[in-house]
């Protein structure tokens, strides 16, 4: 697969992935072994709300070190799971992060979130029925 927008979910957002990056994943994939991709999507939605509530807190806490550095791990696991729209936007909340302030960052976590809800539905989509 390449990189598309796929259908948009029930609230009309767009996941944008790049599955190649997937695929690349499942190249690594020993015969019998499990699709180490599927355990990677697995870590990737387990350990993404809780950064999600970081950002929440460090936005309310008017606290932009830890808003950037929260973003930039947000944006690291995104764009290594192919979640290339997700990681772009929180390459901007970790900019706006690194500047200073929080200005604006509230509007964006909105984004992100929504983006997010997005890439999970699209995740679940391709997961095996027994690991969803």
């Amino acid at each position: 697969m390449t990189e598309q927008n796929l259908p948009p979910t029930s609230d009309g957002q767009e996941a944008t992935i790049d599955w190649s990056v997937l695929d690349t994943f499942r190249t690594f994939r020993k015969q019998g072994d499990p699709d180490p991709s599927t355990r990677l999507i697995n870590i990737f939605l387990k350990s993404s709300p809780p950064l999600l509530d970081s950002l929440q807190t460090a936005i309310q806490a008017a606290a932009p070190e830890s808003l950037a550095n929260v973003a930039h791990s947000m944006k690291s696991g995104s764009l290594n799971m192919g979640a290339t729209g997700l990681g772009e936007l929180c390459a901007r909340l970790e900019k706006i992060g690194r500047s200073g302030t929080i200005e604006e960052a509230d509007a964006l976590l909105d984004r992100i979130k929504l983006e997010y809800a997005a890439v999970e539905a699209a995740f679940r989509k391709i997961m095996p029925e027994n690991e969803n």
